[in-house]
This record gives structure tokens, C-alpha cells and sequence, in this order.
């Protein structure tokens, strides 16, 4: 009861602290004290019920029942003293200094939360970078062994390609000092010198080492010959260039059985991966209408035509030095018929004609002592046919001038020489029809002879006059008449030009052509060059004020700046026509005008040929018919 009393006491105390005293608090107080008095009065009367006997506790409940709702008498508030307005301010300041204190402790503790979330939030940042990082390096890894993989799988299968690339090509210096390249081509050299085609019949095969060879069997035991693998390349997609498989099936055969020693030909489509420096072919084959275009020709001579480093002691890689290019007819002549039909869709012979026009800017180009010597050759063949038969009828024209199908045969046969024999073919255009039955022959050298200049006319005027019996003799009358006959002739295109229709003036020289007997099949010649001159057109041509600037130059009234090096000109050619008298070893005499003083910038000059051309042929048949009358 006591405890509870005191406890009462305490909570009015507190209470007051809050709040001033009134008398409905402590009414309020009052009232719940007695309360609590009744209860713990009932709860020490039910303890002290618990020690008695069961026989009085009839008579203390009677007690305790008594006691209920009545007044003890004690006013507690009443007796508690009252607290002055300064203790209770005390209080509240306290009270109200104790919750700031809770307060910022708990503001405290939540900065500290906080910075804690931060930190660890930085760490996360860090771990997660570290992570993103180790990933990186985790795929990158990866990446690297894969790419690893594939390159090592992609060398192991293209080892056979990879020959001739171990090191970068550095031998440039070792090529001819010529850029435009040989003109019987090389396949060997002999005492440090290049082998071409000899006097000799047998030595006629491209200048290989193994034909040349023979020719020297016992003649010098101390000349060293440098041995070179006989090797032609050929690109060629059979699916698109029609009939080409027969072409090649018939030259290689060809080829073999020209050649004393093997002879390899590897055979590539354009979408392989070629070998730089074409495996040391002396010679490529490329057909043209296996290509897409200019650009593609270009990407695949830029490989082929890579020199490479010598490997492991070897020799330095030679590039082709000879590509010939097979083409089809019509090139040039798309605006007639039936070619410009072929022409019609997708331009298809548009695109042959850059290609062709491709390898010869390509050879022309080379730079003389730093890259390889390149020849070209452009054949244009016509339509090939299943095979040839009928008879012997292989035609041969410079440029494209011919129409008509070509059997398989005769097609290898014009390739053949074009590569191994023929020397006029070497930076030339040709084209070619008919049909060769085998075992016919032909006079390839007299064919082939038309590409020299190339040829404007060819006029036979009969067998020349047997002396002693042998026409094939130098002393023929009938040589020696026609040739001062055309010298008498060209005579008249000296000096002023008027009456000889000519719109170019020219200059008559004698003609330095040598005889071959060999090649040309001539025994004997002579003749005349009628030389183009320079005239104020074209490049030459001057305006008024630039011709006034001149003229003030000449009489030194200029203030024209000069160079301080001198101004260096190389002479251009401008072209002409030579005029050839010829003996022939079969003792007949023809006459052959062809082109000559040119180069690859010399502007042809049509109409002034054309008037030669035809006054030549008119002179001739003059003389011819003069001559016949005579003997007569």
C-alpha cells in the first residue's frame, strides 16, 4: 500500500512538472489513487487469506468488504507541496534539453548511416568497374584465341599459297634496266646475259635455257647457264569464258610437247587467292571475260607482278614478265553491227575494252630500273567452235579488223606462238579467225608478220628472176627495178606537198630495216620511211595572245621569267609510213607499207596514211602492169 502510495506521489510530481496544479487534477489524482488503493488492498487481503486457515476466511472477507467504496481519509495531493513556476521551467528546460540531446543523437546516427551508404556504395562502384574491366579482359582473351585459331587454320590450309611471301619483295633492282621488257622474252639467263631467240631453228622457244642449251653442247663446258623452271600461269573461270576449257585443253598439249624440259601451267580462277609473284611464271595467260572489270585486272596484276625476296638461299622471285590477254572481237567496234547488239545490255565488250586498255596502261607505266619489265599481248578471238574442221584457214590481223568463229586448234596454235615464238606479237593487239585441222601447218611467221608497224598494205608482184638457177638469190633484176622504181616515187612527196593530197608535210629518209631471215622471211630489202613533221595543231596549236607573248620574247622587249634550269624537250614522234621492197626466201617479190617513227603518245594520222596507201598501191600496179607488157 505504501509502495503504491509513494508511486502515485512520484507520477503527481512528474505530472505537475507539465502542468500547473488544479483541483480537477487532483481530484483526478485523488480518485485514482483510491483506486489503486482498493486494489492493492484486495491483493494484500487475498495474500494474508492464503497463511489462515480456511475456517476464518468467512470472517476477514466480511472485513475487506466493508472497506469497499469508503473513504480512508488521507488526501494525498492535499499533503504533496505545489512547485513555484520556476521549478517547473527548470523542468521543461530539462525535459526539453534531454529530447535535443535524443535528437541530434539520433541525427547523428543517421549522418553516420549515411556516410556508411555512401562508402558503400563507392566500393560497390569500384567492384563493379573492376568487375566490367575483368570482363573485358575475359572476352578480349577470348576474342584473340579465337582470331588465333582461325589465322592458324587459314595459314595451315594456304601453306602451298605462301611460298614465295616469307619476306617483303625487295629485288626490284635486279630487273632489266628497260621497262618496256624484252622483245623474244626470257625464261633463262646465260653467262649473265638473257637467252632470246638465236639463228638457230632449235633455239626458237622463248629463249628457254632448255632449248638454248642445245645449241651449245660442246661448244663452251665453262659457260654457266642459270636454270629456270619452265611455268606459264593462267587465269581463267571456264564457266564464263565459253569454250576456253578446249582452248587450254589443246595448249597445253601444245605446249608440252614445244618444250625439251617440263613445262608447268597452273591454272587459277580469278576468286582464288593467286600467289604473289605468280609462283615465278615467265609467262600468264589471263582471259578476259573471266573478269569483272578494269579494277579487277589491276587487284590481280598488282599481286602477280609482286617481286619477292629471295628465301633461304634462293634465287629473288621473277614475276611475269609477259602477259597476254585473251579478249574478243568487236572491242573496238561497238558502234556496228552485230556488235553493238552485243553491246546492248550491260556493255559487256565495254568492259573488255577497259580491260585491254588496262594492260597497256599497266605495261607502259613500269618504271625502268625499279620494277620488273612487262610485255602484253591482246588476242581477240571470236566465237569458239566445238572443233575445227574444214580446211587450213588461220587469219591474222593487228587490231580489230576481222569477223568470225575460231576452232579450238587454232585458237591454242595462235596462242602458242604468240607466247614462244613470235616476237612482233610482244605489245601488240591482234585478232584472229578460221580453223586449223590437225596436223596441217602453217607459215606462222608470215601471219604474225603483219603485226609489225602494224601493217597498212602487202602487195605481191611475182617471183623474182632466177640467176643461175637460184631464185633466192640477192642479184635479181626485177628487186633492184622496183626498188629504185619506189624510190623515184616517194621523191615526190619532198618539198612542197601541194598536188599529193597529203594534209601533214612529210620527210623521206631511207629505211634501216635489217633482214631476217628467220623471222621476216626475207633475203633481201629496201626502202623508204616517208617521216611525219610537226605542224601547229593539236598539242602544238597557239593562241594569238601566246604567240604575241613569244614574239615579244624574240626581240627581248619581254619581261617574261625564265627558269633558272634549263628547259629540257625530247623530240616527239610523229609518226609515218615505211615503204619495204622485198625478196622472200621462196625468191617471190611483194612490197609492204607500214607504219613506223612511233610511240604509245604519237597521234596516228589517218588520212595522210590513207593518201599514201592508196598513191602505193596505184604505183605499184602500175609498174607491175608495165613490167608485164615488157616481157611480153
Amino acid at each position: 500500500i505504501y509502495a503504491g502510495i509513494i508511486w502515485n506521489a512520484v507520477l503527481l510530481q512528474f505530472t505537475a512538472a507539465f502542468s500547473s496544479p488544479k483541483s480537477q487534477s487532483l481530484q483526478l489524482l485523488g480518485s485514482n489513487f483510491r483506486e489503486f488503493s482498493r486494489v492493492k488492498i484486495i491483493c494484500a487481503q487475498q495474500n494474508y487469506d492464503d497463511d489462515d486457515n480456511e475456517d476464518d476466511g468467512d470472517e476477514d472477507e466480511d472485513g475487506l468488504d466493508a472497506l469497499l467504496g469508503k473513504k480512508l481519509g488521507i488526501n494525498i495531493g492535499a499533503q504533496l507541496p505545489s512547485l513555484s513556476p520556476e521549478e517547473i521551467e527548470d523542468i521543461r528546460i530539462q525535459a526539453q534539453a534531454t529530447l535535443d540531446k535524443a535528437v541530434e543523437g539520433r541525427l547523428a546516427d543517421i549522418e553516420k548511416l549515411r556516410e556508411q551508404m555512401e562508402d558503400d556504395l563507392v566500393e560497390s562502384r569500384k567492384r563493379l568497374e573492376t568487375a566490367s574491366k575483368l570482363n573485358v579482359q575475359f572476352e578480349k582473351q577470348n576474342l584473340m584465341e579465337k582470331i588465333d585459331r582461325l589465322s592458324t587454320k587459314f595459314l595451315d590450309t594456304n601453306a602451298d599459297f605462301r611460298e614465295s611471301t616469307k619476306q617483303a619483295a625487295a629485288a626490284d633492282q635486279l630487273a632489266a634496266s628497260s621497262g618496256r621488257g624484252l622483245d623474244w622474252g626470257s625464261w633463262g639467263t646465260v653467262g649473265g646475259m638473257d637467252v632470246v631467240l638465236g639463228a638457230s631453228e632449235s633455239s626458237a622457244l622463248l629463249g628457254s635455257v632448255a632449248a638454248f642449251t642445245a645449241t651449245l653442247e660442246g661448244e663452251d663446258d665453262d659457260l654457266q647457264i642459270a636454270a629456270a623452271d619452265n611455268r606459264v600461269l593462267v587465269v581463267v573461270d571456264e564457266k564464263k569464258s565459253k569454250g576456253a576449257d578446249k582452248v587450254m585443253e589443246r595448249l597445253k598439249i601444245l605446249l608440252q610437247d614445244t618444250f625439251d624440259s617440263n613445262i608447268i601451267v597452273d591454272t587459277y580462277k580469278p576468286s582464288t587467292n593467286i600467289p604473289l609473284g605468280g609462283k615465278n611464271a615467265q609467262s600468264a595467260v589471263i582471259f578476259a571475260s573471266s573478269l569483272n572489270d578494269r579494277s579487277s585486272l589491276e587487284n590481280l596484276l598488282g599481286r602477280v607482278l609482286k617481286r619477292t625476296a629471295p628465301i633461304a638461299g634462293s634465287s629473288p622471285g621473277t614475276p611475269p614478265s609477259h602477259v597476254l590477254i585473251v579478249s574478243s572481237l568487236g572491242t573496238e567496234r561497238t558502234n556496228k553491227m552485230p556488235y553493238s547488239m552485243q553491246n546492248m545490255f550491260g556493255g559487256k565488250l565495254n568492259k573488255l575494252r577497259e580491260i585491254e586498255q588496262g594492260i597497256i596502261a599497266i605495261s607502259r607505266s613500269r618504271i625502268a630500273g625499279k620494277q620488273s619489265p612487262l610485255d602484253y599481248t591482246i588476242v581477240k578471238f571470236g566465237e569458239i567452235s566445238p572443233s575445227d574442221d574444214g580446211d587450213s584457214s588461220v587469219d591474222i590481223r593487228a587490231g580489230d579488223t576481222v569477223d568470225g568463229e575460231i576452232g579450238p586448234n587454232a585458237a591454242a596454235n595462235v596462242l602458242l606462238q604468240a607466247l614462244a615464238y613470235q616476237p612482233y606479237a610482244r605489245n601488240s593487239t591482234m585478232c584472229s579467225t578460221g580453223s586449223l585441222p590437225e596436223g596441217a601447218t602453217v607459215e606462222w611467221n608470215d601471219k604474225f608478220l603483219c603485226l609489225s608497224g602494224p601493217e597498212l598494205l602487202r602487195v605481191d608482184v611475182g617471183p623474182g628472176v632466177d640467176v643461175d638457177g637460184d631464185s633466192s638469190t640477192l642479184l635479181d633484176p626485177k628487186f633492184e627495178q622496183l626498188a629504185q622504181y619506189i624510190q623515184q616515187w616517194s621523191a615526190t612527196y619532198e618539198g612542197d606537198r601541194k598536188g599529193t593530197g597529203l594534209t601533214t608535210p612529210v620527210l623521206v629518209r631511207n629505211s634501216r630495216k635489217p633482214v631476217s631471215k628467220i623471222v621476216d622471211g626475207v633475203v633481201a630489202r629496201s626502202g623508204v620511211r616517208l617521216l611525219f613533221q610537226p605542224t601547229n595543231t593539236g598539242d602544238r596549236y597557239k593562241s594569238a595572245s601566246e604567240e604575241r607573248l613569244e614574239e615579244k620574247e624574240r626581240s627581248g622587249g619581254g619581261t617574261v621569267k625564265k627558269s633558272s634550269k634549263p628547259l629540257t624537250t625530247k623530240t616527239s614522234k610523229e609518226g609515218g609510213v615505211e615503204v619495204l621492197v622485198e625478196k622472200t626466201t621462196d625468191g617471190r617479190i611483194r612490197v609492204r607499207a607500214r607504219r613506223c617513227n612511233m610511240d604509245y603518245k604519237t597521234t596516228v594520222k589517218e588520212m595522210s596514211e590513207q593518201v599514201i596507201v592508196k598513191n602505193l598501191a596505184k604505183a605499184v600496179d602500175a609498174w607491175a602492169k608495165a613490167k608485164d607488157s615488157t616481157q611480153s
